[in-house]
């Protein structure tokens, strides 16, 4: 049995329902650590307020001058789960090959890498999916109130020009009222916790296999998290200067419900990007 066997990944953020236990195959390799970071879209300018490339789907211009997201840890899973295999459970089935535990409060408007405070862990197994962990302690902790997501911009279409701001939370806010009395953890607050499953590019040039020396480096595009946001239906909470704001908490406007899901886009492609890099400078 190799050292890769006895690997438990546990986040070390008091998540005590977490003990994954890093099962190797034939391929897999031995414990290896590794330098991880994340970082905004790479044509922002770090300081600068960024400019969407691209009018949202709704023909809005966009120009962002805050965006903060809170990363409570990473994962990495060499599977791909199939649709619909896990109603309820929040740990992927298959076999997890990296970890990131430690937070990072990510300025997303930044396209320089910004390093994780601690360094991951894992074995030499090629990934296929990732996980993004959105959450300042316990995974299950339903009194979070700290902001996971800080934004603030303008938003120009045909319908005017909308100052906006949202500082987004997850804890009580965010449970599903229960609707069968005999499935009460129907919906578990850590699956809005977690960003899952990211697919990963797995072509020859973006090959994820974590390996000693080496960095993972998470990129971030904020502009995939306003798809399909309406801001003409956003509530105006100062007329003086003018300000519309996103609601923290579950179905309140069209706006404030589909930023929040969109914050959670999981298999569309665009918003939360692996990427490998054989050396210790993400």
């Amino acid at each position: 049995m190799t050292r890769a066997r006895d690997l438990v990944l546990s986040a070390g953020l008091s998540l005590p329902a977490l003990a994954l236990t890093a099962c190797v195959g034939t391929t897999g390799g031995d414990l290896v650590t590794f330098n991880a970071a994340a970082a905004g879209p790479a044509d922002a300018t770090a300081g600068q307020p960024y400019r969407l490339p691209a009018p949202t789907d709704l023909g809005y211009e966009v120009t962002l001058t805050q965006a903060t997201l809170h990363i409570g840890a990473l994962y990495l899973n060499s599977t791909v789960p199939t649709s619909g295999a896990q109603d309820t459970d929040c740990i992927l089935p298959g076999v997890y090959v990296a970890q990131v535990t430690g937070g990072l409060d990510l300025d997303v408007l930044s396209p320089d890498p910004q390093p994780f405070p601690v360094q991951g862990q894992g074995t030499e197994t090629p990934a296929t999916t990732g996980e993004v962990w959105m959450m300042h302690g316990d995974v299950n902790d339903t009194g979070d109130t700290l902001p996971i997501l800080q934004l603030a911009g303008t938003a120009v279409g045909p319908a005017g020009t909308f100052p906006f701001a949202a500082s987004l939370t997850i804890g009580a806010n965010r449970l599903t009222p229960v609707t069968n009395p005999a499935t009460p953890s129907e919906h578990p607050i850590c699956k809005q916790h977690i960003v899952s499953p990211i697919l990963l590019q797995t072509d020859t040039t973006r090959d994820i296999t974590p390996r000693n020396g080496g960095s993972l480096l998470l990129r971030v595009d904020p502009g995939g998290w306003l798809t399909n946001v309406d801001f003409s239906r956003l509530a105006e909470t100062s007329t003086s200067p003018p300000l519309y704001t996103f609601a923290d908490a579950l179905l309140v406007d069209q706006p404030s419900t589909n930023l929040y899901a969109n914050l959670h886009a999981s298999r569309t492609a665009g918003v939360y990007d692996f990427f490998w890099i054989d050396s210790p400078n993400p």
